[in-house]
């Protein structure tokens, strides 16, 4: 834990202009990080950007009803951040989940504040703001937020919530505290609905997603007993049902519905033909370990990486490392 208010509260104090980025393919606690805290800094007098590498997902556009996400895919270029005195990541630690926003960051370190929860990470930044044992990078902006003493919008609180909300998996995981309930009462208390945040996040499904879906369920397998689970989705399978890449997130967390399972892996085919990996566990195992395997990071409940290579061999190596893994834990 890396959380001296003190020092972070100084550097904003000392900057106006502020670019906040998170990672590529951004997710929930990612673009609800950034408009959390953009709305928090704006508060307080900040002239704020939120510029990422990549567009925002289409299934979570809802997301942004001002429109404040930009990206370098839609016309943004470096030079027009040349301007920003701060620069802060959020949800990320590693160079290379930030695309080419890593680039802009490199030129102009010294400038660079990281906002994180994961354990992993690079060298972004001298300066962290940091805590590994929170739930979500949307709770260390929601203590921001009561650090500058801004009241809670719905604006501000619905981004929080569903950033807060799916990083607890719906407050299932072990990450979720009591506290973790009582900070999602006080979003609510602000604006943010449950009702229409779960609908616009599980209730927008195509029949091309579901199709998916069905076929990633089809194929998955279990071994060690039934506690570890692996599923794959190729480029082929997308293309054969008409789904978007968007449509494979989250399939991960539906093989842990399976009864038994302890330990869960999927495999998902970019289209540049490397692979992503995305690890889930139900605590006892380190997914981020497992990650690390193959270049990645994350916490210990879930993590992923990209690898490299032949399907097939990859296929080879995340089973016998899910494998070792499981194994390291049974009583010798």
């Amino acid at each position: 834990m890396r959380l001296d208010w003190s020092a972070f509260l100084t550097v904003l104090d000392e900057s106006k202009r502020v670019v906040l980025t998170s990672h590529v393919r951004p997710d929930c606690d990612a673009l609800g990080s950034e408009l959390g805290m953009a709305g928090i800094l704006e508060a307080v007098g900040k002239d704020v950007r939120i510029v990422n590498a990549q567009e925002t997902p289409a299934n979570l556009q809802w997301i942004d009803p001002q429109h404040k996400l930009e990206s370098l895919a839609k016309g943004i270029t470096p030079a027009d951040l040349d301007d920003r005195d701060l620069l802060i990541v959020l949800d990320t630690s590693a160079w290379a989940q930030l695309g080419a926003m890593g680039e802009v960051l490199k030129r102009r370190r010294e400038r660079v504040v990281v906002v994180d929860h994961h354990v992993s990470e690079d060298d972004l930044s001298d300066r962290w703001f940091k805590d590994t044992t929170a739930e979500a990078t949307a709770r260390i902006v929601y203590e921001i937020g009561l650090r500058l003493r801004v009241p809670l919008t719905e604006s501000i609180a619905t981004p929080l919530y569903a950033g807060l909300s799916t990083d607890t998996g719906g407050f299932r995981f072990p990450s979720a505290s009591g506290e973790t309930f009582r900070v999602a009462a006080r979003l609510v208390d602000a604006g943010a609905s449950p009702p229409f945040i779960y609908r616009e996040l599980f209730e927008q499904d195509t029949l091309a997603r579901l199709h998916l879906v069905g076929r990633t369920l089809a194929g998955a397998r279990t071994f060690n007993d039934g506690n570890c689970i692996l599923s794959t989705v190729r480029q082929s399978d997308i293309k054969e049902v008409g789904a978007s890449p968007a449509d494979t997130e989250d399939l991960i967390n539906l093989t842990l519905a399976v009864k038994g399972t302890q330990v869960a892996a999927i495999m998902i085919e970019q289209p540049d033909k490397r692979v992503k990996l995305s690890f889930r566990s139900r605590g006892a195992a380190d997914c981020s370990a497992l990650a690390g395997h193959f270049g990645g990071g994350g916490h210990k409940a879930a993590a992923g990486a990209i690898a490299t290579g032949a399907f097939d061999e990859i296929e080879k190596q995340v089973t016998e490392a899910v494998d070792a893994a499981w194994h390291a834990l049974q009583p010798s």
